[in-house]
């Protein structure tokens, strides 16, 4: 964590992760159909200006049938049919009424599917066991007349009336709408048409709506919650191990691993972050023993430069022999610790630094190094020519093993090159008739530093360079030796075209 992070407040840390946002995410899931339910409301209101406009129309239109109506009773035929067939299929009540507010036409009480079991409804009173039709009936107030409504009275005085009253047996409410009669458009109105429907269906319609509704808000609620937990368990707990194992790694601590165990990106993720941390402890591992290894070995030539530089100060510079003997010392000290510093620079490039690896031709690249030492020979017994590697390391692999058979192989004596391989990669030897090597420092034989011709100015570091190169292309190293037999130092390298 950065030290902005640290300092920032503990509730906008939390905005900026993981969790947060798996929750924001569920909570929009839930959001969604509670935005449904709070828009069914106004759906409803919608439905019921429909509604209201439906049976306005149809009054409209049934007080119409008796201005084109050739009989003169206030309730004609035509306009009898036209009531029943409305009210049968909108199941709306249609009344005609005459001056005095009394019933002329009844198409009779409006009936009711109750198709639903739902509390908010069906009264209590009523027995919810099976779906059953009610009749919504309007009874005339005292009197058997409608004048005193104050709906029926705007349409007997010449003007629309409309009113909205509760249901005594159905829950929610019924529509009234009036509408004057009159048989010529400037003549006096000589009754009325009455049409009443209740709003149960359309109430029926949205309570169905709004329970899925929110039974599906429910359901996302449970839903995401449990999405979010699992989500906060498999992703958010990982990630924020992970996040305080790296922060350890960056302060220095070593040893830090983390196993998840799981099968998914994540789990991956943490075997990654394994391996990365094994490969940076075996990295601080490899730099600590280099270290140690640099420092052993230019403590010598270094110790005996400045022994040699004391005793030409101290006198020794007045003798011309001790002055000669002790300035070839310094010498041959300062040669070999510039060898060693040039062995040391290339080993750190050989391991640091990736080479390009390109398609070459391996036959006559060693055919090529083979042949700048005389007493070597070359057998090809390869079925394939070509690999894809770096050539230049390649060639320093050769160059050193070559180097190192020459120089202990007997005068006369020659040195052998014998290549094998197949579609798979290639198995090179290079094999000298020197003294062989003893079983003690066979093993050894790869470490930096070990060398047995010391006093010949060996570094110790070629069969290192050897080893390192090999391995970074995903070969391997080896040698087989016999005390008085001489040596072969072999290698492999994967073709991978």
């Amino acid at each position: 964590m950065s030290t902005a992070e640290g300092r920032a407040p503990r509730w906008r840390r939390e905005l900026h992760s993981i969790r947060a946002r798996l929750l924001l995410v569920n909570a929009f899931l839930v959001i969604v159909p509670i935005a449904g339910v709070s828009f069914a409301r106004t759906y409803e209101r919608e439905l019921l200006r429909s509604e209201e406009e439906g049976i306005i129309a149809l009054a409209t239109t049934l007080a119409a049938t008796v201005r084109v109506a050739d009989a003169p009773a206030l309730a004609p035929p035509a306009l009898a049919a036209a009531s029943r067939a409305a009210a049968g299929r909108l199941r709306a009540q249609v009344r005609v009424l005459d001056p005095g507010g009394r019933v002329v036409f009844d198409t009779g009480p409006e009936v009711v599917d109750l198709r639903t079991r739902g509390r908010r409804l069906i009264p209590a009173s009523l027995d919810r066991r099976a779906p059953r039709r009610v009749a919504v009936d309007d009874p005339a107030p005292a009197g058997e007349t409608f004048a005193s409504r104050p709906e029926v009275a705007a349409a007997l005085g010449g003007r629309p009336g409309r009113y909205a009253r509760a249901v005594a047996n159905l829950r929610g409410f019924r529509l009234f709408v009036a509408e004057p009669i009159r048989p010529s458009p400037t003549g006096a109105v000589v009754g009325a048409v009455y049409v009443t429907r209740s709003t149960y269906p359309v109430l029926l319609s949205l309570y169905w709506a709004r329970n899925a509704l929110i039974k599906v808000a429910l359901g996302s609620l449970a839903v995401g919650t449990l999405v979010a937990i699992f989500l906060a368990l498999t992703i958010s707990r990982p990630l924020r191990r992970l996040a305080e194992a790296a922060g350890r790694i960056a302060a220095g601590e070593r040893g830090v691993s983390l196993n998840l165990g799981g099968r998914d990106e994540i789990g991956r993720l943490a075997r990654d972050f394994d391996a990365m941390a094994r490969a940076l402890d075996a990295r601080l591992a490899y730099i600590s023993e280099l270290a140690a290894n640099v420092s052993h070995e230019f403590k010598t030539p270094i110790a005996s430069v400045r022994g040699a530089a004391e005793l030409l100060r101290d006198g020794a510079a007045d003798d011309p022999e001790a002055r000669r003997r002790f300035l070839d010392n310094i010498l041959a000290d300062a040669a070999r610790l510039s060898a060693l510093v040039t062995r040391l620079l290339e080993l750190s490039r050989v391991e640091s630094r990736v080479e390009s690896r390109v398609p070459f031709d391996y036959r006559a690249l060693v055919t090529a190094v083979v042949a700048r030492y005389p007493a070597a020979s070359l057998t090809w017994s390869a079925t394939v020519d070509h690999a894809r590697a770096a050539p230049e390391q390649v060639e320093t692999v050769l160059t050193n093993l070559l180097d190192n058979a020459t120089r202990f192989s007997p005068e006369g004596a020659g040195v052998t090159v014998k290549v094998e391989g197949d579609a798979h990669g290639f198995h090179t030897t290079v094999a000298d008739r020197g003294a062989g090597i003893s079983e003690a420092n066979r093993a050894q034989v790869w470490d930096r530093f070990f060398t047995t011709a010391r006093a010949e100015g060996g570094t110790g570091l070629g069969l290192a360079i050897v080893r390192a190169i090999v391995e970074g292309h995903g070969g391997e190293v080896g040698v087989e030796s016999r005390e008085g037999e001489g040596s072969a130092f072999w290698f492999t390298l994967p073709r991978r075209l």
